[in-house]
């Protein structure tokens, strides 16, 4: 650990002239990691030296896409990862300060909101209906009808603040709350669209509060689908078969049944490379490119690929 005097000693040499010297400093800087970021944030925010100023950005830029990479390695890792983690995740991309704790408290709000009125109610379209009522009238989400790949649709922590997303956005905050009320809602990865399904689960896991950790071979069938973009619209199976006739899109099985959370998560990556290379904005672009290698979808990114005539 670096003690404060010799933080600061050390930060005036990072525009050295001898390139030695100042890559040296940086390197050290990089292997203590997240411990030095406050102190150099605090340093770079009071502007105490201006020369090194943007070298300081660039080091706290540097460990904090490292810590990054390290965190979302372990959580791809995992067989059944929290989803709103990886978002967190993915958001931090952009959003370096964002903490899951405070989103999930955020969440919680929602879901305290649906639990109140939903008291003893047991019908299963009953209490759908009410997590709408709290989701889309009471907090007020609703589809971005007018940007779908706006960068922001795909930052859990911009959605929350403007109650505006993607159909991917809006139903992965969905299924997270419904699953915290004990309801068996997952994610249904259709082609150019994104919603989430009621299902029927294995006895076996029969009353499960803790919904998430239900894997998806646990899932009988789906009961109806939820549309959260149309404001938690309804629909049936032969609804789905309409819409890939529709899109011109062969019926197979992983169009109806649920989607597992690393699906989701790399579809939101191919969303967020194709918004960023329509913005013209490279380095993010690449940036998102190594998050998707780190989800073994290399075949993907250099085609530019993103759900072009897709709302997800």
């Amino acid at each position: 650990m670096i003690d404060a005097t010799t933080l600061r000693a050390m930060v005036q040499l990072l525009d050295d002239p001898d390139l030695e010297v100042a890559q040296a400093v940086e390197n050290r800087f990089m292997e203590e990691g997240e411990s030095i970021i406050d102190e150099l944030e605090l340093l770079w925010l009071n502007n105490e030296f201006p020369d090194a100023s943007r070298y300081i950005e660039l080091v706290i830029n540097k460990i904090q896409k490292k810590l990054l990479h390290q965190r979302f390695s372990h959580w791809f890792a995992q067989e059944q990862p929290d989803l709103i983690e990886g978002w967190v995740l993915l958001t931090q991309l952009q959003y370096p300060g964002v903490k899951l704790v405070e989103i999930k408290r955020l969440l919680n709000e929602i879901k305290l909101d649906a639990w109140l009125l939903m008291g003893n109610v047991e019908n299963d379209l009953d209490r759908i209906q009410i997590l709408n009522h709290v989701f889309f009238e009471q907090h007020g989400f609703q589809g971005d009808t007018s940007q779908y790949h706006y960068p922001d649709n795909s930052f859990l922590n911009r959605v929350l603040e403007r109650k505006t997303g993607n159909p991917i956005s809006l139903s992965a905050i969905y299924l997270s709350v419904a699953q915290q009320l004990g309801l068996p809602v997952f994610g249904v990865n259709l082609p150019q669209h994104f919603v989430v399904g009621f299902c029927k689960i294995d006895e076996r896991f029969a009353g499960v509060k803790n919904v998430k950790t239900v894997p998806l071979d646990a899932v009988e069938k789906v009961i109806f689908y939820i549309n959260p973009y149309s404001k938690g619209q309804i629909f049936t199976k032969e609804n789905v078969d309409s819409f890939l006739k529709v899109v011109n899109v062969t019926p197979l099985r992983q169009f109806y049944m649920p989607c597992s959370v690393h699906d989701i998560i790399k579809r939101m990556l191919r969303n967020l490379h194709y918004s960023f290379g329509e913005a013209q904005e490279k380095s993010k672009q690449a940036e998102v490119a190594e998050l998707m290698r780190i989800c073994e979808m290399n075949d993907e990114i250099s085609s530019d690929l993103g759900d072009k005539d897709d709302n997800s």
